[in-house]
């Protein structure tokens, strides 16, 4: 029996793939050779339709290069061999261009048609010296000169408020009046609760609700006054307040300084009110508002009372907000000042209890003794209690006691003070 033989599938499997490689790598090799024939044989028919003749290269080259600054001329001649032959046109640069130290180029630039500047600009800001020239002199602007404010005796009788809101019952009340005791009255416009008896232009008293639908007519009475030879002078109270100060206003003193709760001077179910707070610009913008209106209706004198701190037991959770480092009294006298800055044409008169005006006494609640009290005059408050006008030091003339009865007055006299207030 014969020997057979065998015979393996994986061997002839190789060699076969192995031929296929051979075979696919010629073809390969022979389409890139066919392709880089043709790209060549494109790119130098490419190459002759778009060369230019040996002149233009020259030309060309000539063009582009930089002009020998020790050869005159030489830009003139090498702008000309880039010209066509057989052309007669003019085509140099203008003489101007010549002087430019910067290459042509086909770009036109401001350099390329005028030249290189010679200075570096500096914008300067225009203002009246640049445009005109140094002042000749120094103008200073005249303010208006203001109404000139009262600065004679102060002898004054209170107008009760219900006879204010009638022509005829004020009318009655000045037929009364001893003109030989009295040379101004007083008018009462704005009340301990912060209501005001007149139409005000001032919009935050609307909004608050501070004005009262009972009104008086102050340019009649303000005339009135006047025609019996009375100087007209008003009455407010000003930081004593409790209608226009709230946190929301702006106005108010703050619980604790929390920044959205107003400070009452006593629990709510004590009937605790609030009062406006000295720091607030509110507070003082409204004030000075009510007294530079005041001061535009003709009155000469304004008497302020209430222009103290609250007298509570609750006055370590009053807070002031941002005092700016300036001390209680001295915010006291700002708040006056402001006013009186506000109405020249007014005299600011700040009224007082009277026993704020003894050392040492209620000095938080009010401001201070007159011995120091920088804001003059004023008006301590005694009513019939001339006593407290002997521990008074101030000069005489400073001083406005507001008493209770026209029988005093005599009593003043002898003590030299010639001015008061009479308030019924």
């Amino acid at each position: 029996m014969g020997r057979k033989i065998k015979h393996y599938s994986s061997g002839y499997q190789i060699k076969r793939k192995k031929q296929k490689r051979l075979i696919s790598g010629a073809l390969f090799a022979l389409v890139l050779i066919v392709l880089v024939f043709v790209g060549y044989i494109g790119a130098k028919a490419v190459s002759e339709l778009t060369a230019p003749s040996d002149g233009d290269l020259s030309g060309l080259s000539d063009s582009l290069s930089l002009p020998d600054d020790s050869a005159p001329g030489s830009l003139e001649e090498s702008l000309g061999s880039s010209e066509p032959e057989g052309e007669s046109e003019d085509t140099s640069l203008p003489e101007s261009s010549l002087e430019s130290e910067e290459p042509s180029s086909e770009v036109e630039s401001l350099y390329s048609q005028y030249g290189v500047p010679t200075v570096t600009y500096t914008p300067v800001k225009e203002n009246l010296f640049t445009l005109y020239g140094d002042p000749v002199a120094v103008y200073s602007p005249q303010q208006d000169l203001p109404a000139p404010a009262d600065d004679g005796a102060f002898q004054a009788v209170t107008m009760p408020l219900e006879t204010t809101l009638s022509l005829d019952s004020a009318r009655t009340f000045l037929d009364g009046l001893d003109q030989t005791v009295y040379n101004a009255v007083v008018v009462p416009v704005k009340d301990s609760e912060g209501i005001l008896y007149y139409n005000t232009g001032v919009s935050l008293a609307y909004t608050c609700g501070a004005v009262s639908s009972s009104r008086i007519d102050l340019e009649e009475l303000v005339s009135m006054i006047e025609s019996y030879g009375f100087k007209p002078a008003a009455s407010i109270y000003s930081l004593e307040d409790h209608t226009a100060s709230h946190a929301r206003y702006g106005t108010s003193y703050l619980w604790t300084d929390d920044g959205v709760t107003t400070w009452l001077d006593a629990k709510p179910v004590n009937g605790g009110k609030p009062w406006m707070n000295p720091y607030a610009d509110a507070t003082v913008n409204y004030l000075t508002s009510i007294a530079a209106e005041l001061d535009q209706l003709g009155f000469v004198d304004l008497v302020v009372y209430g222009n103290q701190y609250p007298n509570s037991t609750l006055q370590q959770k009053m807070g002031l907000g941002d005092t700016g480092g300036v001390s209680k009294v001295d915010q006291l006298q700002a708040v006056l000042q402001s006013m009186q800055n506000a109405a020249s044409g007014l005299r600011v008169i700040p009224a007082y209890h009277g026993a704020c005006y003894t050392e040492g006494v209620n000095t938080q609640v009010y401001t201070t003794t007159p011995n120091t009290f920088t804001f003059t005059p004023s008006a301590p408050i005694i009513g019939s209690d001339l006593s407290i006008l002997d521990r008074v030091t101030a000069d005489p003339s400073t001083v406005m006691p507001v008493i209770d009865s026209e029988d005093l007055v005599s009593s003043l006299s002898e003590r030299g003070i010639t001015s008061y207030i009479v308030s019924n």
